[in-house]
């Protein structure tokens, strides 16, 4: 049924409407001066203690657009819509008031013209001066506004709910629940994710960042949070979210729990980086590009000039390319570019080294947090790789496919990062054009020529298989 009772908790559970005499009890014959002067101001109702209207007042009468004659001598049980499996709740609740207790309650009718109407009641039995309940007192309030309100923003949220991912934590960031749209983005059903924590979504280095933590104090300080996020699913696969992250407040404005809703934009964020891949990627070797190559170089000389890092650049040039080209071809001249820069970024072994293909024939590998010791191994080690390679030359000039390599530092001084980049660019183009000056196959920085072994590679490059370009 749709009446749903609960003692009063303002009252309390055993309070009792007494009307008072001369004697320190009102006798009945005074009630109707109470019962009028509540009647002015609030739409009041009265029953007999068997449930039967007695007396109605006008603004409860406007609220249903009836006539008294409409419901005086009715039964209240016309006021609720009843079904079977309400009736022993219905009948609790009269129980309940004939031991002379409170209750309030809300609960829906239909007025004259069909529309819903919702009140909120309290039930008030009078008593007479022996204690027994008279007469039950009813006071409303008309909340069908507030109640339409609220039934308005559930339907919204079940809208949402059936269009939207969205799941549910508790402060700590613990799993409350999670709808199908959610659970069929990740992957998991909801036993699987129900009170795990939030970062069984994220990568293991995500969640040891402060960051993380710090995501979650926000959270809980109650900051709206917005943006697009790189999750796990449940199968190891990565998965983007546009998603915003909203803290649910209380009537005092505290967080109770938070709730995610998101949007699987996972195909779009991959074409985008694929997109951004080939915009910042040479086509023939898969190495960075010269515009993805510059941008990095301005980013780490900006980057050394606040830390205080080093930064070392090589460049490296294919010994005689033009003669090779020229002998075998300009489809076998491809392929030697590409098994070079494959040589090149197999023997640099850093993160965050960064690999380019420079021009034509011309490599560039730039080594953040690197000083000249370091460059001077890795242009060794660069260029031992690509002499194992044992790709036929046959110019006349030497057996095997060579590179020379040449390689700077960051200057400190307090020019502009452009012009410390631009300084550094120049300075291994230097150090490249000696080594090609001393006889090629050579290592060279911008002071000093190293001759070839001089430097000991930390590690061996890994053998390619011998390719000749005729084959």
């Amino acid at each position: 049924m749709s009446l749903h009772a609960r003692h009063s908790e303002s009252f309390g559970m055993d309070t009792k409407i007494n009307v008072a005499d001369g004697g320190g009890r009102w006798d009945m014959a005074n009630a109707p001066f109470v019962v009028d002067a509540l009647a002015r101001s609030i739409p009041t109702v009265q029953f007999s203690m068997e449930g039967e209207v007695l007396a109605v007042n006008d603004r409860y009468l406007r609220i249903f657009g009836r006539e008294a004659q409409d419901l005086i001598g009715g039964h209240h049980s016309s006021f609720v819509r009843l079904t079977a499996a309400g009736a022993a709740d219905y009948a609790t609740v009269w129980n309940t008031l004939r031991k002379g207790r409170l209750i309030q309650t809300e609960f829906g009718s239909v007025a004259k013209d069909g529309r819903e109407v919702w009140l909120q009641a309290t039930y008030m039995p009078v008593l007479d001066s022996n204690g027994v309940p008279q007469r039950v007192f009813k006071l409303a309030n008309d909340i069908t506004h507030e109640h339409q309100h609220a039934a308005d923003k559930i339907k919204m949220l079940e809208a949402i709910s059936r269009s939207t991912a969205m799941i549910e934590f508790a402060l700590d960031g613990t799993i409350l629940s999670a709808n199908p749209l959610y659970l069929a983005i990740t992957g998991y059903t909801e036993t699987d994710i129900r009170g795990r924590h939030h970062r069984m979504f994220v990568t293991p280095e995500d969640a040891c960042d402060p960051s993380y933590e710090r995501f979650w104090e926000r959270l809980r300080e109650g900051e709206f949070i917005r943006s697009e996020f790189r999750r796990i699913g449940r199968d190891g696969r990565p998965i983007w979210l546009q998603a915003s992250y909203n803290p649910i407040l209380d009537a005092c404005g505290k967080p109770t729990r938070i709730v995610k809703i998101a949007t699987d934009i996972t195909e779009s964020v991959e074409l985008r980086l694929e997109n951004a891949h080939h915009a910042f990627s040479d086509a023939l070797t898969q190495l960075a590009n010269r515009r993805r190559f510059n941008r990095t170089l301005a980013e780490e000389v900006r980057r050394a000039i606040r830390s205080g890092d080093d930064l070392s650049l090589i460049l490296i040039d294919i010994d005689h390319f033009k003669r090779f080209n020229d002998n075998h071809g300009h489809q076998q001249g491809d392929a030697c570019l590409r098994i070079v820069a494959t040589a090149i970024r197999s023997a640099v072994r850093r993160a965050n080294d960064l690999v380019a293909r420079f021009g034509g024939e011309e490599f560039a590998v730039l080594l953040p947090s690197a000083g000249a010791d370091v460059a001077a191994t890795a242009a060794e080690t660069i260029r031992a790789a690509v002499e194992t390679l044992r790709v036929d030359h046959q110019d006349g000039t030497r057996p095997v496919l060579t590179v020379s390599v040449g390689h700077a530092s960051l200057s400190r001084d307090h020019r502009s990062a452009d012009v410390l980049a631009d300084d550094l660019v120049e300075r291994a183009d230097r150090a490249l054009y000696r080594a090609k000056e001393a006889g090629r196959n050579t290592v060279c920085d911008d002071r000093a020529i190293h001759p070839r072994g001089s430097v000991t590679p930390p590690f061996r490059a890994p053998f390619f298989r011998s390719i000749s370009p005729k084959g």
